[in-house]
């Protein structure tokens, strides 16, 4: 190959033993083909997408809400509405953005802990979780992810306390979405429409996007200051994971509908007091 791009935030090596020079059977030297390796973290981009999506969510949902009142007040006035596709139509695009803001988020924490995995050893109860149940169940995959960050990273009990929760919560709604479910369910009252809707679209609006948007970041924020705890090669990676989560909250910061947070280990900033991490 002429050459390997190296993306930023990429990591490059040569794998050991690769480098081979044999003779052949003129007895000249013949150098064997080298395939470097690289590696990179994917939790950056999905906590972009997430972003995207949350901001696209929200401007859905400021159509949603435009139009519902502009069915109410055409009702209050005496003209009844028959045809309520166009708010339809609306509750879906929100429906999408949120559902991807979601799932993106939860994807950003697995890839996190991710990260984290191949930069630790191995967590010791790593072989049990793979071992099947009696009743033919694994260890479940948000169980997994909370635990090897609170181990490997030293998490203190307050703190585990919230992440916990929040992370279970996470990996729900990504189920809900990704294992999607078509059995009837009673349908939801959503207030900003003051209509009755399938559950999906009260599950999945910018309200929870926008909730679960900040849980993700706050937490991010507070898993990369510590990564100082961690193995040697975690510390190591430190300050290109804050250099990335930093990028995202500058995109986060920007955006005057999402919750403030007072951020961590951003560059220049100290910690909150009474720091629970």
């Amino acid at each position: 190959m002429p050459g390997v791009l190296i993306q930023r935030g990429s990591q490059f090596r040569i794998p050991a033993g690769t480098i081979l020079v044999s003779l052949n059977d003129e007895g000249d030297e013949v150098v064997h083909p080298l395939v470097p390796e690289t590696r990179m973290d994917m939790w950056p981009h999905w906590l972009h997408e997430a972003l995207d999506a949350t901001v696209a969510a929200l401007d859905a949902n400021e159509a949603v809400v435009a139009e519902s009142n502009a069915l109410a007040l055409a009702e209050a006035a005496g003209s009844p509405v028959e045809d309520h596709q166009g708010l339809s139509d609306l509750l879906d695009v929100e429906l999408r953005a949120s559902m991807r803001a979601i799932s993106a988020a939860a994807f950003a924490v697995d890839a996190f802990y991710a990260s984290v995995q191949a930069r630790s050893p191995d967590h010791p109860s790593r072989e049990l979780w793979r071992t099947v149940k009696e009743d033919g169940s694994r260890t479940s995959r948000h169980a997994i992810v909370f635990e090897t960050l609170r181990y490997h990273l030293k998490v203190r009990r307050r703190a585990a306390s919230l992440f916990r929760p929040w992370i279970k919560e996470l990996f729900d709604y990504r189920g809900w979405a990704v294992h999607a479910s078509a059995k009837f369910r009673a349908v939801v009252h959503r207030v900003d429409v003051d209509r009755g809707v399938d559950w999906h679209y009260a599950a999945f609006r910018a309200e929870n996007a926008v909730a679960t948007m900040a849980r993700v970041m706050a937490m991010l924020d507070s898993l990369i200051t510590v990564l100082d705890r961690g193995s040697d090669e975690v510390r190591d990676w430190q300050p290109h994971a804050r250099e990335r989560l930093d990028e995202a909250i500058t995109r986060y910061d920007a955006e005057s509908r999402l919750p403030r947070i007072q951020w961590h280990g951003r560059a220049g900033t100290a910690a909150p007091e009474g720091d629970p991490t």
